[in-house]
């Protein structure tokens, strides 16, 4: 059997536990499409239960060690499956094998093998497949005296048709393989093989046709943990990634014979799909059932990371990250998302001079991402490392073309640095800010939060009795905001303004314009009695 038929695997192979009541046969339904590593994993992880044929098993063993070229490992499982069964015939095929590859000669252990089973269309097959396997060019003659005898007794078994199928998928010769497998599944109908490799098959040429046969056969062979998954990944290879995760849940819930990478893989797309909470749900399970030195482990923390951050669980998510952050594995490595999710949720829980250690390293792992650099500037203005902040935010707006957002972020550094400076220096950085917001404006002139912005820069400027810098900044906010339909969700914002204004009027002894800016302010705070009171006594 040569590599035809593989299913995309996330990252690295796993498995999970257990078995269920197809036990080590959705081995060998794995190992007949070729998932080679997988079908692996489930012969050994159902070797020992009770209901296993160990002979068959360790036939299968010995193919896969075959196709992956460990002839000695191969010759191990078929001299077992011969000590637990020496008349099973299968592994004296498997023998032939060993001795075909090892330059020998394998006619006396087939002979001996049909002896045992006479006149038999699936053995005669698997003889087929071995000479195929070893050379099909040396052994053609071999192959066809095989594939002619073994129609002669039964010209309607389903492992002949299958086997030609399979060499008609190796010259990717779709059409002829997709006949050949449909020839087995319609003389028998629960043939899983046939209906997985016609999918297969059909993909290349109509995946909506080839997935409802899979769907198909799936209410024929319910137990099979080879069709389920393999309806999973085609929906995933199709785009299909809501249809995926739910057939990667169904999937997942119905058997114990599926891998800790169908787990990733399902946590992936449910965080796709925005299913933040489940997503989290079935990566803590992933976490809870391997061995903190598995890759998976590794994996499920990544995701329980990101699961908590992009649904905002800040506190939760930064607990995670401190943990994953300290976890060591050879074959896995950390990513730059990695670090930014983290950074993410130390920003939140104010721990900045963390989060910049965090973004540095993703920086360093992802040195042109526009993001991480924003996300640096943030981080230093949260640890009030002002100096490092402008520098970033420079350097966003160098490369974004000074977008309007990013002049609205580098202002505000500004702002908050003029807070901790006196004299000359604060004077500077408030000019610096005004200037930046002001480049903002000028592309969005009626951006509530950047006029909101500029007044709050421009009372820096201000003291006690002179207000007049920021004043002509709130009126433009008025006007912009009493401009809008509603005003409702801005209220905040004019209760700000025409306080100022009026305690500005107030300060100049211009009573009415005073009197009429604190009324306004009364009219969007009613419940303010305070303010009330105050008007009706300068009324009088």
């Amino acid at each position: 059997m040569k590599a035809r038929f593989f299913i995309a695997a996330l990252l690295v192979a796993g498995a999970t536990f257990g078995s269920l009541a197809q036990g080590y046969k959705d081995g060998i339904e794995f190992y007949k499409i070729d998932d080679l590593d997988n079908a692996k994993e489930l012969l050994m992880r159902n070797l020992n239960d009770a209901q296993t044929d160990k002979a068959e098993a360790y036939y299968y063993l010995g193919q896969i060690a075959l196709h992956q070229n460990n002839v000695s490992e191969a010759a191990s499982y078929f001299d077992k499956g011969l000590a637990a069964n020496p008349n099973n015939p299968y592994n004296l095929i498997g023998q032939a094998a060993v001795a075909l590859k090892n330059g020998g000669n394998a006619s006396e252990l087939v002979n001996k093998a049909r002896k045992m089973l006479k006149k038999n269309c699936a053995l005669e097959t698997e003889i087929a497949r071995m000479y195929y396997d070893v050379d099909p060019v040396k052994y053609a003659k071999d192959i066809e005296k095989c594939v002619k005898q073994a129609r002669k007794w039964n010209v309607t078994d389903p492992t002949v048709s299958n086997f030609e199928g399979d060499r008609y998928a190796d010259q990717r010769q779709w059409g002829d393989a997709a006949g050949c497998y449909e020839s087995a599944f319609t003389n028998d109908v629960d043939n899983v093989e046939a209906y997985v490799k016609y999918a297969d098959a059909y993909f290349n040429v109509n995946p909506t046709y080839a997935i409802d046969r899979l769907r198909e056969i799936i209410g024929k062979v319910p137990n099979s943990a080879l069709v389920q998954r393999q309806l999973a990944e085609k929906l995933y290879e199709n785009g299909d990634l809501t249809n995926a995760a739910q057939q990667y849940g169904s999937y997942i819930n119905n058997t114990k014979n599926h891998f800790s990478k169908d787990e990733a893989r399902y946590c992936q797309l449910l965080l796709f799909a925005g299913d933040y909470n489940k997503c989290y749900d079935v990566a803590t399970n992933l976490r809870n059932n391997v061995q903190a030195t598995d890759d998976y482990a590794f994996v499920a923390e990544r995701l329980r990371l990101y699961s908590l951050a992009a649904g905002k669980r800040w506190e939760e998510a930064a607990k995670v990250g401190d943990e994953f952050m300290k976890m060591k594995n050879s074959k896995m490595n950390f990513e730059a998302n990695d670090y930014i999710f983290y950074a993410q949720a130390l920003d939140k829980v104010g721990r900045g001079a963390d989060a910049v250690d965090a973004y540095d390293n993703a920086m360093r792992l992802d040195p042109d991402n526009i993001d991480l650099v924003r996300g640096l500037s943030r981080s230093n203005k949260a640890a009030k490392d002002f100096d490092k902040a402008i520098l970033y935010a420079k350097k966003v707006l160098d490369k974004t073309g000074r977008e309007a957002d990013d002049l609205y972020d580098a202002a505000d550094i500004y702002y908050e640095q003029s807070k901790t400076l006196a004299d000359d220096a604060k004077l500077q950085a408030v000019n610096q800010a005004i200037a930046l917001i002001d480049e903002a404006l000028a592309k969005d002139q009626s951006s509530i939060s950047y006029l909101y912005r500029k007044a709050l820069i421009e009372r820096e400027k201000d003291t006690d009795k002179d207000k007049s810098n920021a004043v002509n900044t709130y009126k433009r906010l008025v006007d912009v905001i009493t401009g809008k339909g509603s005003i409702d969700e801005f209220k905040p914002y004019l209760k700000v303004a025409y306080n100022y204004i009026g305690t500005h009027y107030f300060n100049v002894n211009n009573k009415t314009e005073g009197l009429a800016a604190f009324k306004k302010w009364y009219e969007v705070d009613p419940d303010n009695t305070s303010l009330r009171d105050f008007i009706q006594s300068m009324e009088k």
